[in-house]
């Protein structure tokens, strides 16, 4: 009776163990999420960047005369605010608030009020690549 108790045990340790060992070896991870720009190349400040900042940000009233923080007329004058994290956080975090996101609602006529999707990708993928110039 002792061997058979012991056998049955054994037996079902060695299920437990088997349950547990096959529940971990079909852990699979999540693809990590890439904006699409980001898988055929790492855009740059000058051209795409630049372009999207002169249309949106760099204009009288805003980001070229000391209105708001940073004189985006190049990619010095941007730096401080990427590294800070205050762009990415008004432009791509915040950019459904009418008021904090970047392009604001208050934007004047003839300027954006909201990037398009593509833009917003692109800007989140040089931000994600380290920014480059």
């Amino acid at each position: 009776m002792k061997d058979i108790l012991i056998l049955f045990s054994s037996l079902l340790w060695m299920a437990g163990a088997l349950l547990v060992y096959s529940g971990c070896t079909s852990d699979q991870l999540p693809e990590p999420m890439v904006a699409a720009t980001c898988t055929d190349t790492i855009p740059a400040y000058d051209p795409q960047v630049r372009q999207i900042i002169e249309e949106s940000c760099a204009y009288s009233g805003c980001h070229l005369d000391g209105t708001a923080p940073g004189i985006y007329d190049s990619y010095q004058g941007v730096l401080p605010n990427i590294e800070s994290g205050a762009f990415r956080t008004r432009v791509l975090e915040l950019k459904d608030d009418p008021n904090q996101g970047m392009p604001p609602d208050y934007a004047p006529e003839g300027r954006p009020k909201d990037l398009t999707q593509e833009q917003l990708d692109l800007l989140e993928c040089w931000l994600d690549s380290g920014h480059p110039e």
